[in-house]
């Protein structure tokens, strides 16, 4: 199977379970060819949205309950950070509702501009390498969270697995989903626009009305971007914040397994613990990396000029319209200096830059948080289990 088929294939899928999940209210047209509104999806949407604020609830109170007794060493330790990233994904679970009332009509909107501006005026034909390589890393890592292997993994040989357990596996992996799924459209994003400004750029005019065209549909890219931006600001923040939390517990779950008590539970399902454990932590830092891999490949081909123009000089207008191209192709080279220089700009919420290096920033602190916290762990609190 050909990489377009194959792409075309994972973003149907990632589509049809969007809608059935109630995850968008917006579906592709294929007669149109753009993202369309349904009311009927946004009423599925807004019910599905109450239930799961409704089920959160549910879902607290049985993860206080999740583990058996004396299953860890440190019990009332892991019970604490356990119940700090249920109460994290409340945050997350919020702006996520928020960001789909507010602001998930923007973004489709401008999914739909930029197809429009890459099949029509920019005639694209086919994906670059980079764009299928960095789409397929993240559809596998997008996959990775309907795996519920750890969740069980918890539990088996300690005590039996009611529809309890399944029921609050079901809501974590519809929550996790939700989650990186507009994160997946943010990145899907990202990669058109730097499809879109790549092939922009590429294009030599031969006439002073195509030069100011193609500055024109430059400055709009740009301007374009600087609004996605802003429109996934929150959620971006939120999910990184997030993924470090959840990254330190992750740490600090895998080091619980390896001190746990060798008659609690078979040698190999703890190799198992520790495998599915492992595989998570590697999962969600590589998801950060090709976030990070994404916004500075979209930050080189924003600073990326436009070719010279070549204009023709004709016998009525003589070399006016040559003169006048270049002097529009210096100004915008101008306006890519004055960006550059500016920073604020390419910054989520004033926090941090999308060109910086996020994904190790998230691994070293991760790193660092996971060791505070398994030196936390030996501080042995009032009732906490030797």
């Amino acid at each position: 199977m050909g990489a377009r088929r194959l792409y075309r294939l994972a973003m149907r899928v990632w589509m049809v379970q969007a809608l059935i999940l109630g995850l968008s209210s917006h579906f592709y047209s294929r007669k149109r060819k753009c993202l369309v509104h349904s009311r009927f999806l946004q009423v599925y949407q807004w019910l599905l949205m109450a239930s799961s604020l409704g089920m959160y609830y549910i879902y607290w109170g049985y993860a206080q309950v999740y583990f058996v007794k004396n299953t860890f060493r440190r019990q009332d330790f892991v019970s604490q950070i356990s119940e700090g990233s249920v109460r994290f994904q409340l945050i997350t679970l919020v702006v996520q509702v928020i960001w789909k009332v507010v602001y998930e009509q923007h973004a489709c909107r401008f999914y739909s501009k930029l197809s429009r501006i890459l099949h029509k005026e920019l005639r694209q034909k086919e994906p670059s390498d980079f764009y299928y390589g960095l789409f397929f890393v993240k559809f596998h890592n997008y996959l990775h969270n309907f795996n519920f292997g750890l969740s069980v993994l918890m539990i088996l040989g300690l005590r039996t697995i009611g529809w309890m357990d399944i029921v609050v596996n079901i809501y974590f992996i519809y929550t996790s989903v939700a989650r990186e799924s507009i994160l997946f459209a943010y990145v899907l994003l990202l990669l058109n626009f730097g499809e879109a400004l790549r092939l922009n750029s590429e294009q030599e005019q031969d006439s002073y009305a195509k030069a100011m065209a193609q500055l024109r549909r430059q400055e709009r890219l740009l301007g374009m971007l600087g609004a996605v931006h802003r429109i996934f600001a929150w959620q971006v923040a939120t999910a990184l914040l997030f993924q470090l939390y959840f990254n330190t517990c992750t740490i600090y779950l895998g080091y619980s397994f390896v001190i746990q008590r060798k008659d609690v539970l078979r040698a190999d399902l703890r190799n198992m613990k520790l495998l599915f454990t492992c595989m998570s932590l590697v999962v969600r830092l590589l998801d950060s990396l090709l976030l990070q891999i994404a916004c500075e490949h979209l930050l080189a081909e924003s600073n990326r000029l436009c070719a010279i123009p070549k204009v023709r000089e004709s016998p009525e207008m003589g070399s006016q319209d040559s003169q006048a191209a270049q002097r529009q192709w210096e100004m915008s080279v101008l306006r890519s200096a004055i960006r550059r220089g500016r920073p604020q700009e390419s910054r989520v919420l004033g926090m941090f830059r999308m060109d910086m290096r996020s994904a190790f920033v998230l691994l070293s602190s991760s790193l660092a948080y996971g060791t505070i916290i398994i030196q936390l762990g030996y501080v042995r609190g009032p009732g906490t289990h030797a």
